[in-house]
């Protein structure tokens, strides 16, 4: 077989191996195969390639662990607590300082200033949790594995 042969039919090579090739260009290649020792040697070091990658996982076991533990009833538990704790302190701190900043003696304006700022930050935050939860929801991403 002349070369130009040989490099028509080697990109239809891996076409050939995933069943991508209409019938006439599966019989074509198939019988260039049948013709061309060097395009046989090609499409068995495609094969003998395809067949090391196939055998690679992309999935670690570390990963498999990770998802069990984040689906496990206890590890939910432990996270929706962890979180309303960071939360609650986060409140009880934001309450404890609007109440030192109202009750201190002096300018009423400043104090009322910092709270103000205080309450949209807590706002802001707030508002970010409820879109990402919101997001979360619907997002069509969430369960792909690489």
């Amino acid at each position: 077989m002349k070369n130009e042969d040989l490099e028509k039919y080697r990109p239809l090579l891996m076409g050939l191996m995933d069943g991508e090739l209409s019938s006439e260009e599966a019989v074509d290649v198939n019988e260039a195969l049948n013709r061309s020792a060097d395009l046989r040697a090609e499409y068995e070091k495609i094969r003998e390639g395809t067949g090391k990658l196939d055998a690679l996982s992309l999935l670690e076991p570390s990963d498999e662990i990770a998802r069990r533990l984040w689906k496990s009833p206890s590890h939910r538990f432990l996270r929706n607590n962890g979180v309303l704790m960071i939360v609650g302190g986060y409140i009880l701190l934001i309450l404890y300082a609007v109440y030192e900043a109202l009750m201190e003696d002096g300018p009423v304006i400043p104090n009322l200033a910092g709270v103000a700022i205080i309450l949209g930050i807590v706002a802001l935050f707030i508002s970010f949790i409820r879109e990402r939860m919101e997001t979360h929801k619907v997002d069509p991403y969430k369960d792909i594995e690489r």
